[in-house]
């Protein structure tokens, strides 16, 4: 099954963190659209989960994680190697996001695929501090069985109709996610 089902999907967002966000490719701009997307997620009643890397040393996440989220500190690169499967994405399928794309987010994608999950990598909040780097790690977990979507994408088959109570909501974050991905540069 490929469709998303808001009813068995988690959310995973990886290592946004204050130092690394302004070393990688429009780092505050994803960082930025990450908040407003697990925010809106965390008020539809989304599980979410929030990796740290070595926070020691690169500093906490950089926006305000929301009170229902699961903060996660870790030092491998794979959340799964020091974390469950089921810590990390308590539910079968789980969005993904975050920071490093051929690194950190790479490495718990795999791994998330091995212990069974459904995995959708959400392309336009992850990066790289080149988009090369993120360009070929997205190709590689696509290759690995991930699948790649937009958040606009998730968005619309999260609320699945116009006339769910949330989809006016969802609209402003969409409109709100383009004004944003207007002023990046790719």
């Amino acid at each position: 099954m490929t469709a998303i089902d808001r009813h068995r999907a988690s959310v995973l967002l990886i290592d946004m963190q204050e130092r690394l966000v302004p070393e990688v490719e429009a780092g505050v701009a994803i960082a930025e659209m990450a908040r407003q997307v697990v925010t809106w997620l965390a008020s539809q009643d989304a599980t979410v989960v929030i990796t740290e890397h070595c926070a020691d040393k690169l500093g906490p996440t950089g926006f305000e994680i929301p009170k229902c989220a699961t903060c996660l500190q870790k030092r491998a690169f794979s959340a799964l190697k020091e974390h469950s499967a089921q810590v990390v994405a308590p539910q079968d399928q789980v969005f993904v996001c975050g920071m490093e794309a051929h690194v950190c987010v790479l490495q718990t994608v795999l791994d998330l695929l091995e212990a069974g999950k459904q995995v959708f990598v959400l392309s336009d909040l992850v990066t790289s501090y080149d988009a090369t780097s993120r360009v070929i790690a997205l190709d590689r977990m696509k290759d690995a069985g991930a699948i790649v979507v937009t958040t606009e994408m998730m968005l619309f088959e999260w609320v699945g109709t116009a006339a769910n109570e949330s989809f006016r909501d969802m609209l402003r974050l969409v409109k709100a996610l383009r004004a944003l991905k207007a002023e990046m540069s790719w």
